[in-house]
């Protein structure tokens, strides 16, 4: 499966506006009435999942004081791989004093699945980025034990062109992460990146949410900006705790489709 979506968002008379969209193949974005100033973007993959030689993109531009919010309709499924890999490119911009909450729902990696993931954010100084990435390593209730797959995951953040924040990820075997100094029997992470003028000023605001969460988890700040790192035994504990810190820490609902 092949797809792309592109997006850019303009703001007009205090109003957030779709200004432009294109979309192709299995790709699909949706804006539901949400009552809210701050527009929800509802990413959807028509294929239902992704496997080996399946190509998605996502290109969204963010325009100067725009306040806008994307998300995916359901967890993104990377099924067993046959030939190939999976690929996802997202590719998004920031421009001055605008908002951007990329806060997709969990990628579930089954057995032998494939995938290569690449993020890349363009932003400037003023711009603000809120950024949510889980993982869910295997079906829980199936038992599902991955022991043979690829994950390649390769986080990029540009501020005034100069790296500020770069992540890269291989999960080869996640078997050889249950060890005391990994993950040991927790079956699902998160990462949450917080970058702003005022993100180091919120670690203390962060590290008393995840206090009153039932995950382990543990916030940093520096260099203007905030991250955080989740880890749970159980895939549905770290959604709920992820639901209570973004509600919070955005001071607005979440999109309703974490909520169904």
């Amino acid at each position: 499966a092949q797809g792309r979506v592109e997006l850019g968002f303009s703001r007009h008379s205090n109003f957030n506006y779709l200004e432009h969209l294109y979309q192709a193949g299995c790709l699909k974005a949706l804006i539901p009435k949400n009552y809210s100033e701050v527009p929800d973007v509802i990413l959807i993959n028509t294929s239902g999942g992704i496997t080996g030689g399946d190509e998605l993109q996502i290109q969204a531009n963010v325009g100067e004081k725009v306040n806008v919010c994307l998300t995916t309709q359901t967890a993104e499924r990377a099924y067993k791989s046959c030939q190939g890999i999976g690929k996802i490119e997202v590719d998004l911009s920031l421009e001055n004093r605008s908002k951007l909450d990329w806060i997709p729902q969990e990628t579930i990696l089954f057995d032998k699945s494939a995938i290569k993931r690449t993020i890349k954010v363009d932003m400037l100084e003023h711009s603000h980025l809120l950024m949510v990435e889980s993982i869910i390593l295997g079906r829980q209730a199936m038992g599902e034990c991955v022991s043979n797959n690829l994950f390649l995951d390769q986080w990029k953040i540009l501020r005034n062109n100069k790296p500020i924040y770069l992540e890269s990820l291989k999960l080869s075997n996640a078997n050889e992460l249950s060890g005391f100094a990994t993950l040991g029997k927790n079956k699902a992470l998160a990462t949450i990146l917080y970058i702003a003028p005022d993100s180091e000023e919120r670690l203390g605001q962060m590290r008393k949410l995840l206090a009153e969460t039932d995950v382990l988890g543990g916030a940093s700040a520096w260099d203007g900006k905030l991250v955080v790192r989740l880890i749970s035994e159980c895939p549905r504990f770290l959604r709920l705790a992820l639901i209570k810190i973004l509600t919070q820490f955005r001071e607005r609902s979440l999109p309703r489709v974490w909520l169904m």
